[in-house]
């Protein structure tokens, strides 16, 4: 392997950016702090809009579908041809 690589895999470079972390490696590679904030924030944002999917009950099998996709399933699940 390259020298970089090895910095990333024995930690002294994040698995991110590559941009150099103080201290000493620990053999695992890390992430810094940048990066660790940037997944949080990526994560809390898939969460808040996975949580913001407005769902609704499929009245021929009562499945539980998001709304936008309710005609989709219909025509799919049971050959039900939109209204459009």
């Amino acid at each position: 392997m390259g020298d970089i690589a090895d910095m990333i895999l024995e930690g002294l470079l994040c698995e991110g950016c590559g941009a150099y972390i103080d201290g000493d490696g620990d053999g695992v590679p890390r992430r810094c702090g940048d990066c660790e904030r940037y997944d949080q924030q990526d994560a809390r944002s898939r969460s808040a809009a996975k949580a913001a999917a407005p769902k609704t009950n499929c009245p021929t099998c009562n499945r539980r579908v998001k709304l936008a996709g309710l005609a989709d399933h219909q025509r799919d699940a049971h050959g039900i041809k939109g209204t459009t």
